[in-house]
């Protein structure tokens, strides 16, 4: 994508929703923060792009651990697998925000955006809604 043309942003559907309002309530404010690097003034400056990161690491932590609690709560059966992935999500996230940092010249905005972007939809849609399942039939 060239710069001067907005990114597509994530746009928030039922079928992201576990039907947990906390955790939809997190999950809005994801998108939220992932689309602000879907605007051109944020992914043209470097900055902005790492404080974003930033921003999306710290709001996950904090999501995760509720979404965890949740899960406990409800005797989720791959509870285990599911923090585990977690655990992977928050390292893989970090490990592109470092990566970004030492390479701030080669890295594009748009490039951040997609992998944010891709990454959360990837584990609302196939993860959490999975979870949004086994909670409304308890």
């Amino acid at each position: 994508m060239r710069r001067g043309i907005a990114m597509d942003s994530i746009q928030w559907s039922r079928w992201m929703s576990v039907g947990i309002e906390e955790l939809d309530d997190d999950h809005r404010v994801l998108v939220d923060i992932v689309n602000k690097l879907g605007a051109d003034e944020n992914r043209a400056s470097p900055d902005v792009v790492e404080a974003i990161l930033d921003e999306l690491i710290h709001y996950t932590k904090d999501h995760f651990a509720r979404e965890e609690a949740h899960m406990a709560q409800a005797n989720y059966p791959t509870f285990a697998a599911h923090k585990a992935l977690h655990d992977t999500l928050t390292r893989n996230v970090e490990s592109y925000r470092e990566r970004f940092h030492a390479q701030r010249d080669t890295i594009t905005g748009d490039a951040v955006f997609e992998f944010c972007a891709d990454w959360l939809g990837q584990h609302i849609l196939k993860e959490d809604t999975r979870f949004g399942a086994y909670a409304a039939e308890q």
